[in-house]
């Protein structure tokens, strides 16, 4: 039971899909981390499906693009895009530790958020509309949401956090002994959903540079965000979603 509701906070806390069972535990959020690559298999399959819809009733190339640069941040609440404002904010400072980690929880926006963001969207947009050109596996756009959530899950329950991160809490054994289980959570939903979708990939190898790529791309952002910031935080695993979502659709180019 402690697993499903952890399930049901991780959908109520990053999708903006109607939760079919609003339920909330504080002391279970290791949980709810654990449940994150199933927050990215609902949000990848909706951005495949819709992808495979749209070129279907022949949707203008540049409008579909931006409706498939824009359905992954729709689906999440630009949650993840706000972690990575907050983030690029804090770091391009290069103020003192103290203050960068100051700047990453103040609600306001600044002039480096607002740059990266708009050239992070348009990164977005020309690796899809060039994907888009060169043909899409739409199996690879089911597993990049998926692949990048479980790492940077994965790295917010094993890595020191910030001090005013809400992840900042529990140090006993109970605490150690779910952190053990929801990284088992996360191990468990990469072996069967990336498994099944390298069964039905139209080609296995450039599906494994994808899966490889952004994970990656994920784990590299959230190490450095981190030795940026002096600790792991909410912001930080968001900033690492962006990238390694964006670094997995240029591997679809690639590859």
């Amino acid at each position: 039971m402690k697993i499903i509701t952890g399930l049901f906070m991780a959908w109520g806390n990053f999708l903006t899909i109607p939760c079919p069972c609003k339920k909330w535990d504080g002391d279970l959020k290791n949980y709810m981390l654990g449940c994150l690559p199933f927050v990215g298999f609902i949000i990848g399959v909706l951005w495949a499906a819709l992808c495979v819809l749209f070129v279907w009733i022949g949707m203008p190339f540049m409008l579909l693009a931006f409706v498939l640069t824009f359905i992954p941040f729709a689906l999440c609440g630009f949650m993840h895009l706000d972690g990575f404002m907050d983030c690029c904010d804090a770091i391009m400072s290069r103020k003192p530790l103290e203050q960068r980690q100051m700047i990453l929880k103040d609600s306001h926006c600044g002039a480096f958020a607002v740059v990266s963001v708009v050239f992070m969207i348009l990164g977005y947009y020309s690796c899809i509309s060039s994907a888009l050109s060169i043909g899409i596996d739409f199996v690879n756009l089911c597993m990049i949401p998926i692949v990048s959530r479980a790492i940077a899950g994965a790295n917010v329950i094993l890595r020191k956090p910030i001090g005013h991160s809400q992840y900042a809490q529990g140090t006993g054994a109970e605490d150690k002994s779910q952190k053990k289980k929801a990284l088992l959570i996360i191990a468990a939903q990469l072996i069967i959903f990336c498994g099944a979708g390298l069964i039905f990939a139209t080609s296995l190898a450039s599906s494994l540079v994808v899966i490889g790529v952004t994970a990656a791309a994920t784990y590299l952002a959230a190490l450095i965000a981190k030795r940026q910031l002096g600790g792991m935080s909410g912001d930080i695993a968001g900033y690492s979603i962006v990238w390694g979502e964006l670094a997995g659709i240029f591997a679809m180019i690639l590859v």
